[in-house]
């Protein structure tokens, strides 16, 4: 960290209880009657929540504004017009979700901005902080929305007619909310408009509680391979077929499930994962040899060649699995996105930024997808990463520590005045 920096943040003064406070005003946007906590994208309680986070930057002088995809943009200035150093995440949450997901990065966002304000120090490049629309993706079910139409990202899986559980599209529900689905491409900044973007956010599992640090530094996001695996084999009567005599589809699919932990094992890296999350059996049957089983397998990496070796991995095991049981097996491709890595020059800057602040941190990357993935295609993205106790996340059981809460604070303070002291990630000092 340079001189004039290192200087400035020593006058600036994180507030943890003023983080947890302003957590917990938004988690009361989504108070159920049930008791549960919600604040579905769209919803009247992610409108509320969106309100609290306004009142919450005007109370800061920050001007606000939503972008053509309902992005709320809160911008403070510095002393040139552009480009802006960016950070954001978003409020939206899944079904009775946690405190921490999502507000943490936006919260976080605020508590720069007031320290900046209470140490009256102007920066050089203006700070905006967005609360991304739709990250989840729970309403209509491919989520990142916001961000996918900010950085000038894929839109072709969003669709106007997307219904969301109760048969309403997404045109009328966006309409409703005060976004034209039409304009949404007009909200894409531009590349040299945005010095760097950040994105604060809980883990979302164990690593970082596991080894006693208080910060993460994101290396990348995993890329995810998602296809839906249909074996056929053949219904017959449960108690008059001998067992030799079956071509049971579920026991050929189990063969080869169980043994999905050691494939990862043998062919996987560190943090790879495979989840095999739904099981659809027909007639499914209490008295009927299942005659076809239909199930997802889901493959994620940071390397999209350890994903591919899973995958084709797998592939022989049920090639094994059929060919014993006389069934026969199709695949179909769900989802395939690859991998993102974040920006050098950006994470340089947050390991310099834990190092002045005295934290140990870890280097890892994110299994969980992130409004990151989107800005990295476009735009130098980082991701600070702090501790979910337990690793438990996407759960009104969520929590983290104020002292984690307060040093992800401190960190994205001072990753933000290491930036601002650049002129890009060209610049010597990286």
């Amino acid at each position: 960290m340079n001189g004039i920096a290192a200087n400035a943040a020593a006058e600036f003064k994180i507030d943890a209880r003023r983080i947890a406070d302003r957590l917990d005003a938004i988690y009361e946007c989504g108070g159920r009657d049930d008791g549960t906590h919600a604040r579905i994208a769209y919803s009247p309680e992610d409108r509320r929540g969106r309100e609290v986070f306004s009142e919450f930057s005007r109370r800061l002088g920050l001007s606000l504004r939503e972008d053509p995809a309902g992005n709320l943009i809160a911008r403070r200035e510095g002393r040139v017009r552009e480009p802006a150093i960016l950070i954001g995440s978003h409020l939206d949450t899944v079904e009775d979700g946690g405190k921490y997901d999502g507000a943490y990065g936006c919260v976080a966002a605020l508590e720069v901005a007031e320290a900046l304000a209470a140490a009256d120090f102007v920066t050089e490049h203006p700070i905006e902080i967005i609360v991304f629309a739709d990250e989840e993706g729970v309403r209509f079910g491919n989520g990142m929305y916001g961000s996918s139409a900010f950085s000038g990202g894929e839109m072709s899986a969003f669709h106007d007619d997307d219904l969301d559980a109760e048969g309403v599209g997404r045109r009328e529900v966006l309409s409703a909310f005060g976004v034209d689905v039409s304009r949404s491409g007009e909200a894409v900044r531009s590349r040299a408009g945005v010095h760097a973007f950040i994105e604060p956010h809980v883990e979302q599992g164990n690593n970082l509680n596991r080894a006693g640090h208080s910060v993460g530094v994101v290396s990348s996001i995993a890329g995810v391979l998602r296809e839906e695996i249909t074996i056929r084999g053949e219904a017959n009567h449960a108690g008059a077929t001998m067992m030799k005599d079956r071509c049971d589809a579920l026991a050929t699919a189990a063969v080869c499930i169980a043994k999905l932990p050691d494939l990862v094992a043998a062919h996987g890296e560190k943090y790879s994962v495979a989840t095999v999350g739904r099981i659809d059996v027909v007639p499914n049957a209490v008295n009927v040899i299942p005659g076809l089983c239909r199930f997802t397998l889901e493959v994620r990496d940071g390397d999209e060649a350890v994903m591919e070796r899973i995958e084709r991995a797998f592939w022989a095991e049920l090639a094994r699995a059929v060919s014993a049981s006389g069934a026969t097996a199709e695949r179909r491709e769900l989802a395939r996105h690859a991998p993102a890595r974040m920006n050098a020059w950006v994470r340089a800057k947050i390991g310099l930024a834990c190092a002045a602040c005295g934290y140990d941190y870890s280097t890892l990357p994110s299994g969980a997808f992130h409004d990151a993935l989107q800005m990295a295609k476009r735009f130098p993205t980082g991701m600070i990463f702090v501790p979910s106790v337990g690793g438990v996340s996407h759960s009104r059981m969520e929590q983290t520590r104020p002292e984690d809460l307060k040093a992800g604070a401190e960190v994205l303070l001072r990753t933000i005045l290491e930036l601002d002291a650049c002129e890009g990630e060209t610049d010597e000092s990286i």
